[in-house]
């Protein structure tokens, strides 16, 4: 074996120093993302745990109050107001037990990738329309001032080729944020616009508005910026992760808009339309899908 020089033996166990260096660079780096995979993975389990302890209690309490309400209209001798005032009530749980299932379905399809574009024609005023009639009693609840767009005279009904459920549930859930997070005798405004083949929506209301700064979170499936037995709005974090999925899913994207604080929140689809080859016979009123030729959707 030759024997090395003073310089090939300086720069061998240059090299090799070198090498070693990097390795434990490597290894530095291997640790430091296993670490943070592991914090992401303790947070995320967190944050399950507290969303399923969330939801018991958001659908036991409504279960509770629809089976104790319900009991007491077996009582023969009931005045017709109170009957009334039961029912009411007992529709208001309903509706908050079957919105929240609704979301909880959607997102475990979404998770599984199971969730799939079911396209037609759809009727984006009359969408519009029934998912704020869904949200009425809430509303007059809070005293709250809906505007929408009106179609004038002849003009046409607002037609988009796009998926019905998710435009449905899209706007149920944006709704639903306006109403929740809405300043009592306020105002919610709904826009929607077709241009250059795409569908604008915006939902404005005047409440207290979004920190900028937290902005960023919103979207985060879980995720509330109020927790705790005290927090002073309904929900378990879903909602929002919800749109975003289903915007995305659709090729759109997603708008929040709240920088002045107290002057609202206004969150702005924009989706493209679907392009098919297919005629689209589909026709979709309320989200459910019908066929007819070209002529009988003109003259629905």
């Amino acid at each position: 074996m030759a024997r090395l020089s003073d310089e090939e033996l300086i720069a061998e166990l240059k090299k090799r120093f070198d090498a070693t260096k990097q390795a434990l660079y490597d290894v530095k780096m291997v640790t430091s993302k296993l670490e943070e995979v592991n914090k992401k993975l303790q947070s995320s389990e967190q944050i399950k745990s507290n969303f399923i302890s969330h939801m018991k209690n958001e659908i036991n309490n409504p279960l509770t109050s629809i089976l104790g309400l319900s009991e007491q209209l077996k009582s023969s001798d009931m005045p017709p107001e109170l009957i009334q005032t039961i029912a009411t009530s007992i529709h208001a749980e309903a509706f908050s037990l079957d919105f929240q299932l609704r979301n909880i379905f959607a997102a475990a399809e979404m998770e599984s990738g199971e969730s799939e574009m079911q396209v037609s024609r759809t009727d984006v005023m009359t969408l519009i329309r029934d998912a704020i009639d869904s949200f009425k009693h809430l509303i007059a609840d809070k005293n709250l001032k809906v505007k929408i767009p009106e179609l004038k005279g002849d003009a046409e009904p607002l037609l988009f080729k796009t998926d019905p459920e998710k435009l449905s549930l899209i706007l149920s859930n944006l709704i639903s944020n306006a109403v929740e997070f809405n300043s009592d005798h306020g105002k919610i405004d709904v826009k929607a616009t077709i241009v250059d083949g795409r569908l604008n929506i915006t939902v404005r209301d005047t409440g207290p508005g979004i920190d900028p700064d937290k902005i960023n979170v919103i979207f985060d499936r879980f995720v509330q910026l109020e927790s705790g037995a005290r927090k002073s709005h309904k929900g378990h974090g879903l909602g929002l992760s919800i749109v975003q999925a289903s915007v995305e899913m659709m090729q759109g994207n997603i708008t929040v808009d709240s920088v002045a604080k107290g002057k609202g929140t206004i969150f702005s689809v924009s989706i493209p339309e679907v392009e098919t080859d297919t005629e689209a016979d589909a026709f979709s009123v309320d989200g459910n899908e019908f066929f007819f030729d070209d002529e009988e959707v003109k003259a629905f």
